[in-house]
C-alpha cells in the first residue's frame, strides 16, 4: 500500500479488502469496526450534551480519543502483517539465509500479535463506555448506543481471532503464554457485557 488506509474512501478500502492481495485483512476490518463504534458512541454523547454538558464532556474526549487509535490500528495492523508477508518472501538457499528468514519471521509475527491484542484492548474500553453511555443516551439515540457496542465487540473478537492465529506459529513460548493469558483477561466478560447492553436497548426501543 502506496497511501494509508484510513485516507481512502470507503469504497476504495471495501476494494482493498475484497483483492487477492493478503493486505489489508481481517485486522484492519475489525480495527475499522471499532472506530466505527466509537463515532457512534460519540455521537450519541454529543447530543445528550446538550442538556447535561458538563458530565458528558470526559466521555466525548475518551471516545473521540478511542476513533483516533482504532483508526491508527487500521494502518498499524496491515503494516505488522506486510512485515510477516516480507519475511516469508525472504531467500532460504543456505542455512543463513534460512536463520536470517526464520529470524526476520518470528518478529513479524510478535508484532503481528501485539497490534491486534491493541486493537482488542481498545475495544473493550469501547465497550465500557458503550455501557457506561447507555443511561444518558436519549430514546431517539439508544439504537446507536447498541450499534456501537456490537461494532465494539466485533473489533474485539476479530481483533483476538489475529492476535490467535499469529500465536500458532510463534515459537517462543514465553511470549505466547504472555499475550495469550492478557488476552484471556481483554475477553473475560465482555459478552456478558454487550448481552446487558444491548439487553437494555432492546428493553427502550421493543414495540
Amino acid at each position: 500500500m502506496t497511501d494509508r488506509l484510513v485516507e481512502r474512501t470507503l469504497r476504495a478500502f471495501s476494494e482493498d479488502l475484497a483483492s487477492e492481495r493478503p493486505v489489508p485483512g481481517g485486522g484492519s476490518a475489525a480495527a475499522y469496526a471499532g472506530a466505527l463504534g466509537a463515532s457512534l458512541c460519540a455521537m450519541v454523547a454529543r447530543i445528550a450534551s446538550k442538556k447535561t454538558p458538563e458530565p458528558l464532556a470526559e466521555a466525548i474526549r475518551q471516545l473521540d480519543d478511542l476513533r483516533a487509535d482504532f483508526l491508527r490500528l487500521v494502518d498499524d495492523d496491515s503494516a505488522a502483517f506486510a512485515r510477516v508477508s516480507q519475511a516469508m518472501k525472504m531467500p532460504r538457499g543456505t542455512d543463513e539465509e534460512k536463520r536470517i528468514r526464520k529470524e526476520r519471521l518470528q518478529a513479524g509475527l510478535l508484532g503481528a500479535a501485539r497490534v491486534p491484542l491493541e486493537v482488542a484492548k481498545t475495544a473493550r474500553r469501547l465497550l465500557d463506555l458503550c455501557e457506561s453511555s447507555i443511561p444518558t443516551a436519549s430514546s431517539s439515540t439508544v439504537s446507536d448506543i447498541g450499534v456501537g457496542a456490537l461494532m465494539a465487540e466485533t473489533a474485539l473478537r476479530g481483533a483476538a481471532l489475529n492476535v490467535m492465529i499469529n500465536l500458532a506459529s510463534l515459537e517462543d513460548a514465553g511470549q505466547v503464554k504472555a499475550l495469550s493469558e492478557e488476552l484471556d483477561r481483554v475477553l473475560d466478560g465482555s459478552e456478558q457485557q454487550r448481552s446487558r447492553v444491548i439487553e437494555f436497548v432492546e428493553s427502550r426501543v421493543a414495540r
